[in-house]
């Protein structure tokens, strides 16, 4: 693995997956998170692989205030940024399993899963007083699931992601900041 490239402290974000049923689709939550960690005195290193993607009428692009590294990289290139950064945010995606491999904290915003399904040491930050966790329903035909299953057409839909607030996710943060210097 290469020596540290960037000596600022910094945190990996990732705000896309294979689907945005799986996005953190709170209109301004990215942006907020992104302030707030930017308070905080880190750089924000958007990883995904593009820097927008729609699907299902959603559109979820890189928010605004994050330092552009999206592309079509090398894996190792992405285990290099992961290995040296404080922390990643991301979602139920391939990015999150990769920073817990890379061995950092996880922060994961997830409403389509139920909280024990990824990995048992991710941070999972997820809204319990809403619909959430439809993605453990064996019931649900594949991939039916993908477009809010349960509330599709409705104002309530996506709601699993929508009200998970950016209060939570950094109150998640300080968590980690505060495991991490005890």
């Amino acid at each position: 693995m290469k020596s540290r490239q960037i000596q600022e402290p910094y945190v990996c974000i990732a705000v896309q997956a294979s689907a945005t049923c799986k996005a953190w689709l709170n209109p301004k939550g990215w942006e907020q998170v992104v302030l707030y960690l930017k308070q905080l005195g880190y750089r924000v290193l958007c990883i995904d692989k593009n820097r927008e993607e729609t699907d299902h009428g959603n559109v979820v692009r890189m928010p605004e205030g994050a330092e552009d590294f999206t592309g079509n990289h090398p894996l190792h290139e992405r285990v290099e940024l992961l290995a040296y950064a404080d922390f990643f945010i991301g979602l139920s995606s391939g990015l999150s399993w990769l920073a817990w491999a890379a061995d950092i904290p996880v922060i994961m915003i997830s409403g389509i899963t139920a909280p024990w399904f990824e990995s048992p040491d991710a941070y999972r930050v997820y809204n319990r007083l809403v619909c959430h966790g439809c993605h453990n329903d064996t019931s649900l035909p594949w991939p039916e699931y993908e477009n809010c299953p349960y509330h599709k057409g409705t104002e309530r839909a996506y709601e699993c992601s929508k009200q998970i607030s950016a209060q939570q996710v950094m109150d998640m943060i300080d968590m980690v900041r505060s495991e991490q210097s005890s």
